[in-house]
């Protein structure tokens, strides 16, 4: 297994930023996604609830629309130079 993992470290091609740094920024929104969901259920009034309900499909529309930028560049339908 070790020898496989040789090689890993090394200068990322632009695609892969791209791909990774499209990556991260989903897991960060998913992240908040949870975080605010678990705020609208908490101690909050209706309002205050359903605004951050809203906020989380909002994000996680925009997570999706991430996600498929992110398969893209992974598949080689989007270059960066």
């Amino acid at each position: 297994m070790a020898d496989l993992m040789q090689g890993l470290d090394g200068p990322r091609t632009p695609q892969q930023e791209l791909f990774y740094d499209l990556e991260d920024a989903t897991a960060v929104i998913g992240w908040a996604v949870v975080e605010l969901t678990n705020m609208a259920s908490g101690n909050k009034s209706r309002d205050e609830s359903l605004a951050l309900m809203r906020i989380c499909a909002l994000l996680e529309a925009q997570k999706e629309k991430i996600r498929l930028h992110a398969d893209e560049v992974k598949a080689g339908r989007t270059v960066r130079t």
